[in-house]
């Protein structure tokens, strides 16, 4: 620890590894809990300590403040852990670091291991050079470093909006209840992208705990998650209502309304706790006027929009937005009946403005939307995308 605290001397060392690292002051065998109330101590400490170097030392000249948090942090009894805008910068800065523990132990075999000033470090850690450098690197894209899960993503409107989250930068969770068509879904928005950006985890959602399940997996794959879309859902009657079972009509509220429920509520105390999240809830143009086929369905996605508005006044406090997106006739597996059916898409799109029906893909920009930045002031709506059907 005291080798450690006098921080790296390569300017490539420190460059990528900051001047010195975050180091846990607990014994090997501290309880867990006391160790993460600890970090947390520790990291408010380094980021006001940084934050002062940096004022010491910089002057008009000097490029902004690059980020107080540590790239390093060293637990006794674990071991290092680095951390960058991705994977591998983080990786870049352990291997950096493992060279500079080679060089204080070589320095200590020999002789005394002495850094250099505290002041030079600062002009090679901020020389002009090395921004302009930084400068010209390509900018992350909006959602970069950002963690997504969505529902029904193995095909539809999810995988659609698995795979423009993923485009614009986001770790994507695509979660469906067929193991093998979330493989395939993850395949292929990864060879889309150019980059191991979406991972697969099943998951029942009428199952409480096999939606915790899903919620620690993805945690435990990608850590935080900063955006839910709660895409799944179910239709299992076209019809009247009277003639609907008690077991299908259960079964579209279960699905589509206490599943969601469930889901949000396991997630989005932890985007509480960071004053950060967004949660988008696929609702259904059905849920804005009565249906002679869809009843059940279109009161659950009515239902799904009010569930929205009471959790964005709920969590707003939070800066936890929530918003549904209500889609009109989509070109999709789970709306077949709708669109396979001369009579219905004949109907459809003739009372619609574009005359036509939707495809996923033009859901997707909305999901994006409201997960960036650009929708940070926007929470409690449903936004309605249905190619002006509702609109005459």
């Amino acid at each position: 620890p005291a080798l450690a605290e006098l921080g790296t001397s390569c300017p490539d060392h420190f460059l990528r590894t900051k001047v010195k690292p975050l180091i846990l002051d607990l014994p090997a065998d501290a309880e867990v809990e006391a160790s993460l109330a600890r970090l947390k101590e520790l990291h408010e400490q380094y980021r006001a300590d940084y934050t002062a170097y940096y004022e010491k030392h910089a002057d008009a000249a000097s490029p902004a403040i690059r980020g107080a948090d540590p790239a390093i942090v060293l637990v006794p009894g674990v071991g290092m852990f680095s951390f960058g805008a991705n994977k591998q910068t983080a990786r870049v800065a352990g291997e950096f670091y493992v060279n500079a523990i080679n060089v204080m132990r070589g320095a200590e075999a020999v002789s005394t291991y002495a850094p250099i000033d505290e002041s030079e470090k600062f002009r090679i850690e901020y020389w002009a050079l090395e921004e302009a450098k930084l400068q010209r690197l390509p900018q992350p894209k909006p959602l970069a470093t950002r963690v997504a899960l969505v529902t029904g993503a193995a095909s539809g409107i999810g995988k659609a909006i698995a795979h423009r989250l993923a485009e614009h930068g986001a770790n994507v969770v695509i979660s469906s209840r067929k193991a093998d068509a979330c493989e395939a879904a993850a395949a292929e928005i990864n060879d889309a992208v150019g980059r191991k950006a979406a991972i697969a985890i099943p998951c029942n959602i009428a199952v409480k705990e096999a939606l915790q399940q899903l919620v620690s997996e993805t945690e435990r794959a990608f850590g935080k998650i900063d955006i839910l879309v709660c895409n799944a859902a179910s239709n299992p009657y076209f019809g009247p209502m009277g003639a609907m079972s008690d077991e299908q009509f259960t079964k579209i509220l279960q699905n589509n309304i206490v599943s969601n429920h469930w889901l949000i509520q396991m997630v989005a105390p932890a985007m509480c706790d960071r004053k950060d999240g967004s949660i988008v809830i696929i609702s259904s143009i059905g849920g804005l006027k009565g249906s002679a086929v869809l009843g059940a369905y279109a009161i659950s996605k009515s239902a799904d929009m009010q569930l929205a508005r009471n959790l964005a006044l709920e969590f707003g406090g939070d800066n936890v937005r929530v918003n549904t997106i209500a889609p009109g006739l989509i070109q999709t597996d789970f709306a077949k009946a709708l669109w396979d059916n001369p009579q219905i898409l004949k109907t459809y799109t003739e009372h619609s403005c574009l005359k036509r029906i939707g495809q996923p893909d033009e859901i997707a920009g909305m999901a994006v939307f409201l997960a960036s930045k650009a929708g940070a002031f926007t929470t409690g709506q449903t936004f309605v995308i249905d190619g002006g059907q509702t609109s005459i």
